[in-house]
């Protein structure tokens, strides 16, 4: 017999000239054999798993070969415990099929056949063993086959894409990965690839076969990183899908698993290695470490002497939904942005959720405005050189801190970068503010218990000064706008037309007045 590369069917069996088997009952033909038994003993079902044949001479009639009931209730069982056929020696205890038998198997159309006095059961057992083996071999080899060849696109810079591409080439199709949306996460080939969704949307949440217009498609849920995924692949072959699809899928599963378990774990360590690069950059490296330090920096995408920028952030106020600093790593990523990254908590200020360094460029200025959109972001000056980076932290920091405090005035920036900021808001971020305080209320106390005169003049020193535009925006007469003016010369013992005295107030309401100018 050659390797059979294809499961055994009875049709097969019946048709092998070499074991001379008759028909008395006959079948679809395309049952799939798995095994073969000689049994001879009572409730023989029992022993039998399903796809089975059971061979036997009819030992257990022998005794009562006119009792029909024993026959048609052995036709019953088998057929109920999902055995193929019965094949029935004759030539040893019976000279012929018992008439039960035959009447219990045309009844329920179950598969009858004899065998012939002179071919051994073993020989029948052999030929199903032997084709049985042949076809698990060839399943099992084309198994690792695909196996191997899914899993090259684990070396791939997209593993995602190269698997998808590999599948939708194996089915002479289309595969595509879905997310629970419904969104394309990934695809290759030209399926109807809404409908498919469609399809799959309409349907339960278990694995689907189905068509749609010539393509015959199957489908598998996935669940990776916390997230719902979709796999299907589609071909206008069924066969193809049929017989290549269950094994395609459940592989494509375990190697999307596996190479989620393996991004994972390479995340947490570059993770962790970027949380030690910082940690030495905040505390500050030395000039024999420079080079040391790069080198570190080198896996990041960082190239020797790039300019630099701290980057320090804490999540907007107010905010109920947590913000998920991985998805903000991998966003940078997939922009080749070059950044170290750490979300542990700040030690002298546990508010800050995020500290970077990032590589100063336009990849990096879009970035941060994404980032600005979710956090409070402070940045620090540019800077190459290593050793100087941790006045830069502290630049970031005080940025951060400004930016907080315009916030708090109800401003709507969300990023301060400290070498955009002019002079006076760098000195007064930096000063003590219980100092300040006091001598805040000892000069200012009069003015600032005065709201409609802090009013005007906030609004008057945020608009260069012009009587008419604070009128316009105060929605007051320019002479009430004047007459608040002398009122605050008075409090404060100077002419507003002074430099002094300008500069005074300035400093004093300078929070305000960038609050009112980013509105």
């Amino acid at each position: 017999m050659s390797e059979r590369t294809t499961p055994l069917t009875l049709r097969q069996l019946i048709d092998e000239p070499s074991l001379r088997l008759g028909v008395v009952q006959s079948g679809g033909g395309s049952e799939v054999i798995r095994s073969a038994h000689s049994i001879e003993i009572e409730d023989a079902a029992r022993w039998l798993s399903p796809g089975s044949l059971m061979l036997t001479t009819g030992l257990r009639f022998a005794d009562k070969p006119h009792d029909t009931r024993p026959q048609e209730r052995l036709i019953t069982e088998l057929q109920d415990a999902g055995v193929v056929a019965l094949l029935f020696g004759i030539g040893v205890h019976f000279a012929e099929v018992p008439q039960g038998l035959r009447d219990a198997a045309r009844a329920r159309q179950f598969p009858l056949l004899t065998v012939a006095a002179d071919t051994p059961f073993a020989t029948i057992e052999d030929f199903v063993n032997r084709g049985v083996l042949a076809a698990e071999t060839y399943l099992l080899k084309r198994t690792v086959w695909l196996q191997n060849d899914l899993l090259q696109s684990l070396s791939a810079a997209d593993p995602v894409s190269s698997l998808v591409a590999r599948l939708g080439a194996l089915c002479r199709g289309t595969a595509v990965l879905y997310e629970g949306s419904g969104r394309i996460a990934a695809s290759t080939g030209h399926g109807p690839l809404l409908l498919m969704w469609e399809e799959i949307a309409a349907r339960d949440t278990s694995p689907q076969r189905f068509s749609v217009g010539q393509w015959a498609v199957t489908t598998r849920p996935l669940f990776l990183r916390g997230t719902s995924f979709w796999l299907a692949i589609a071909s206008r072959s069924s066969t193809v899908i049929g017989d290549l699809g269950p094994d395609l899928l459940e592989t494509a599963e375990r190697i999307l698993a596996a190479a989620n378990a393996v991004r994972s774990l390479v995340m947490s360590q570059e993770r962790a290695e970027a949380v030690r690069v910082i940690s030495a950059l905040r505390q500050g490296i030395t000039t024999s470490q420079i080079r040391q330090t790069w080198d570190r920096l080198r896996p990041f995408r960082f190239r020797v002497g790039t300019g630099l920028r701290v980057v320090v952030a804490s999540p907007l106020p107010g905010r109920s939904d947590p913000v998920d600093t991985a998805q903000l790593l991998e966003d940078a990523q997939l922009e080749n942005l070059p950044i170290v990254m750490s979300d542990t908590e700040d030690a002298e200020n546990p508010t800050i959720g995020v500290t970077a360094v990032v590589a100063e460029g336009a990849v990096a200025t879009a970035w941060l405005e994404e980032l600005g959109r979710t956090h409070l972001v402070g940045v620090s000056g540019p800077f190459s050189d290593l050793t100087v980076a941790p006045q830069y932290f502290n630049e970031a920091d005080t940025a951060w801190k400004l930016v907080q405090r315009r916030r708090e005035r109800s401003a709507d920036t969300t990023i301060v970068r400290l070498d955009e900021v002019d002079f006076a808001a760098w000195l007064l971020i930096r000063r003590d503010d219980a100092q300040v305080a006091a001598r805040l209320d000892r000069t200012f106390g009069a003015l600032l218990s005065a709201p409609d005169l802090v009013e005007t003049i906030v609004t008057y020193l945020a608009n260069d000064q012009d009587v008419k535009r604070t009128a316009e925006l105060l929605f007051i007469h320019p002479n009430t706008v004047r007459y608040r003016l002398r009122n605050v010369e008075h409090l404060v013992g100077g002419s507003i037309t002074s430099a002094q005295v300008v500069a005074n107030l300035y400093l004093v309401f300078q929070d305000d007045i960038l609050a009112h100018i980013g509105r």
